[in-house]
């Protein structure tokens, strides 16, 4: 139970939170942010029972100091139960940091690194319905783009071919091949109506994609040690 002690009372109304946000959404950094004692309950299908709260905060930092709002939600022993208290859920606005790729990645498919990066942007925002089929389109450029940076001469016919049709003629290395192809399979579940995959969710597919990713810049570095190592 978290009634009692655990819980923070906040406002004039005796408001009671699980936790306070530990960090800020706008310059990411972990911090124990002002609270500017300005809340909102927000109410949901019965006037007399509010099911969300907002809460004014600011970042301590010198180097940001921006204003964001937390966001709670009521929780409760029973419905409509006066025993009750909000427990937070996120922060916003979001301000997304975008990952960082090896620098071998960002010149054979920068179209990879942007999809991807737009990707995880919108997963940050809660839009985790269509995230995956944009991790899905980022793997598909990251594959064609290794397969015409050692196929030159085939460029036209890779883009036009089905994508586990370039893995299995154009990638011989083994480990890029086992791992691109299971992010296939669970890319392809993240767009169609039924999934194959009901053990599997979108963080296999993203950990399978990075995989692929490692195995890359691996090939990539084995290659020019190779050539100029002769």
């Amino acid at each position: 139970m978290l009634f009692g002690k655990n819980m923070i009372n906040i406002g004039k109304n005796g408001v009671r939170i699980d936790q306070e946000p530990n960090s800020c959404p706008i310059c990411n950094h972990l911090v124990s942010a002002n609270r500017m004692d300005i809340s909102k309950e927000i109410y949901a299908d019965n006037p007399n029972y509010s099911r969300y709260l907002e809460v004014l905060y600011e970042c301590p930092s010198t180097k940001c100091e921006h204003l964001f709002l937390a966001h709670f939600e009521r929780k409760s022993e029973s419905q409509n139960s006066i025993n009750s208290y909000f427990t937070y859920t996120h922060s916003t606005p979001n301000h997304f940091k975008p990952l960082d790729f090896d620098e071998r990645i960002c010149q054979i498919s920068s179209n990879f690194v942007e999809i991807f990066n737009q990707s995880a942007n919108a997963e940050a925002n809660g839009l985790s319905e269509v995230c995956g089929m944009g991790y899905r389109k980022a793997l598909e450029f990251l594959i064609k783009d290794y397969c015409i940076s050692s196929h030159s001469d085939e460029i036209e016919k890779i883009k036009v071919m089905p994508l586990m049709q370039c893995i299995n003629k154009y990638i011989s290395d083994t480990n890029i091949k086992e791992c691109a192809t299971r992010a296939v399979w669970l890319g392809n579940d993240e767009t169609h109506y039924q999934r194959k995959w009901q053990d599997k969710d979108i963080g296999d597919l993203k950990l399978l994609i990075k995989l692929v990713v490692h195995w890359v810049v691996s090939s990539l570095m084995t290659q020019e040690y190779m050539q100029s190592m002769t």
